[in-house]
C-alpha cells in the first residue's frame, strides 16, 4: 500500500488514511523509552520489537502502523508486517487522540494476537495500559505520576 507513495498510509475500512506526521521531541522520545523498556523482556520470549514501520492488520479492511509493536511470529528480515503483534503502543498527540481513544483501541482489542495495548500521552505524561486476561477480557490501568512508579 505504502510502495507507491512518498507518504504513510493506515488502510481503516479499505481506505486508505494518509497518517498524520509525527514529530516533536516528546514523542521520539515516548517511542524511544517504550522500545528500550519492552526489548529486553520480548527477546527473552524470542520475540521482536519494532518501531513505527511495521503495520499490525487489524481486520479484513485495515492496517494500522503503531509506533511500537512486540511481534511474536517467526522472523522474517523482509517482512512489513508483524505476523504475531502481541504488544502494541501507541504514542498520541492533541490531534490524534480521539483517533488513538477509540478507532485504534477497538481494533486492536478485536486482534486475538494482542495481548497489551499501551497509550502513550506524553503531553500530559500519561500512560493508559490495557491487558487481555486469560478469560479474553480487557483491562486497563492508568499511570500519570512519575514519582509513584520509578
Amino acid at each position: 500500500m505504502d510502495r507507491d507513495t512518498s507518504e504513510p498510509h493506515e488502510l481503516v475500512d479499505g481506505v486508505p488514511v494518509r497518517m498524520i506526521a509525527r514529530s516533536g521531541q516528546s514523542h521520539n522520545v515516548a517511542t524511544t523509552n517504550a522500545v528500550v523498556a519492552l526489548a529486553p523482556s520480548a527477546k527473552m520470549k524470542l520475540c521482536r520489537t519494532t518501531s513505527s514501520d511495521t503495520a499490525v492488520r487489524t481486520g479484513q479492511c485495515g492496517v494500522r502502523y503503531p509506533d511500537v509493536v512486540v511481534d511474536c511470529g517467526p522472523p522474517d528480515p523482509s517482512a512489513k508486517e508483524a505476523a504475531r503483534p502481541t504488544v502494541v503502543v501507541e504514542v498520541s498527540s492533541p490531534s490524534t487522540l480521539a483517533i488513538d481513544l477509540k478507532d485504534k483501541i477497538d481494533e486492536y482489542q478485536a486482534h486475538d494476537d494482542i495481548q497489551v495495548i499501551m497509550l502513550v500521552e506524553p503531553e500530559v505524561i500519561s500512560v493508559k495500559v490495557y491487558r487481555r486476561d486469560v478469560h479474553g477480557l480487557w483491562t486497563a490501568e492508568k499511570y500519570d505520576d512519575l514519582e509513584r512508579h520509578r
